[in-house]
């Protein structure tokens, strides 16, 4: 994997950092969404994955503290254990991908979600509440989050169109993300996705992090999250294009 140089990860490690922590606080999804695709434009594909799930998995603990016990247990029960199984299916398959390739693949994947989630915003689609959408929608958020860090896009619209409240969404996303993502940052250690410098330069930028995790859970009852979503999207779309076109 091509290294990136330490000032050009430092920069992108602080941004990575402060948007993590306030659209997790926020509308507790769209991080991989928006941060992936655009990380992917200057630094190596792996690098942009490895950073992203670390930050992540830094953000769910301060997150889970702000909105304790506000989960549904119910989704969290359905969509943990086929989540864990994504992320293994999608980390087995861009394993040893070269970055051209995964480039393709991210931009791909981001494309596709940013799509989907614009019909989803659309159509209003009534989602069943029968145990198998749950543990479906627990799978494809595993592997939409190891391949491109993106499994709130699939979660977020099947949480929010069963009527739970903002805190609810954001609350149980992060619920069932906090142990897929320990398991999604082991194995992209074991593939050589995250490094040491990440893992360092990630820690000393945690109080942008909490700094934007904070102001985020300030605005999540505020935000007009119809509009905050499709700006995510247009940054998604547009990245993944990017990324596409090469």
């Amino acid at each position: 994997m091509p290294e990136p140089s330490v000032a050009t990860l430092a920069i992108a490690t602080a941004l990575a950092a402060f948007v993590t922590g306030f659209l997790r606080g926020s509308v507790g999804g769209g991080i991989g969404l928006a941060l992936t695709p655009v990380l992917s434009l200057v630094l190596p594909a792996q690098s942009a994955l490895g950073l992203t799930g670390f930050m992540l998995n830094l953000a769910d603990p301060i997150i889970l503290r702000y909105y304790w016990r506000q989960w549904d247990a119910r989704q969290l029960r359905l969509i943990l254990p086929t989540a864990l199984a994504g992320i293994l299916i999608g980390v087995w398959l861009i394993a040893g991908m070269p970055d051209n390739r995964l480039r393709k693949v991210i931009g791909a994947v981001a494309l596709v979600l940013g799509l989907l989630q614009l019909l989803f915003m659309r159509a209003r689609m009534p989602v069943a509440h029968h145990w198998g959408v749950g543990s479906g929608v627990g799978a494809l958020t595993g592997i939409a989050s190891a391949v491109a860090n993106s499994g709130g896009v699939i979660m977020g619209p099947y949480l929010a169109v069963l009527g739970l409240s903002n805190a609810a969404v954001v609350a149980t996303g992060a619920g069932a993300l906090f142990t897929s993502n320990c398991l999604k940052v082991v194995s992209y250690w074991s593939i050589g996705f995250l490094t040491w410098r990440m893992v360092w330069l990630s820690l000393l930028a945690s109080p942008l992090l909490y700094l934007g995790s904070r102001l985020g859970w300030r605005l999540n009852a505020y935000l007009p999250r119809r509009w905050f979503a499709l700006a995510l999207i247009a940054i998604s779309l547009a990245g993944s294009i990017k990324l596409l076109l090469g």
